[in-house]
């Protein structure tokens, strides 16, 4: 007894595979996709005062010195004036410059201090063990699979 298989539509396959094969040699659309979404996340936690998951901020206490007394963290926009994205084609990147002599005052409102005396107030989607926010993550994730769509 013989058994007969015949594959039919493997150009169709094929071509699928080189679809993807070619999408997956040129990242960098994706990686500035990524970049800007990832600049964006933070951007909009800066201007809704809440962290990437949406917890809003615990209030900051009014100082006389304060330009901008009705904005959490943003005194003269400093922090905010420095904040970037870059991609290439193997990676993408956020972050932000700001020091005050030599005091890294944005990781302090990222993550708080540990004697408490200054609360989190985290605008970049990551935790202090440098984990992602869930749902940053998810739609990083999302991104990903619409770029590789066919």
């Amino acid at each position: 007894m013989q058994i007969n298989i015949e594959l039919k539509g493997l150009s169709k396959v094929r071509n699928t595979l080189n679809h993807i094969e070619g999408k997956a040699k040129n990242t960098a659309p994706l990686m500035a996709e990524l970049s800007n979404h990832l600049y964006n996340t933070i951007e909009r936690s800066f201007q809704n005062q809440e962290s990437p998951d949406g917890k809003s901020w615990n209030p900051i206490k009014f100082r006389k010195s304060d330009q901008n007394p009705n904005k959490i963290l943003y005194d003269k926009g400093d922090m905010q004036d420095t904040v970037y994205h870059e991609s290439g084609s193997d990676f993408a990147k956020v972050g932000l410059n700001a020091t005050s002599n030599g005091y890294p005052y944005p990781a302090v409102h990222q993550f708080g201090t540990i004697d408490g005396k200054i609360d989190a107030r985290p605008f970049m989607p990551i935790h202090l063990d440098g984990s992602m926010y869930k749902n940053v993550e998810d739609e990083l994730k999302e991104i990903i699979e619409d770029y590789m769509q066919l």
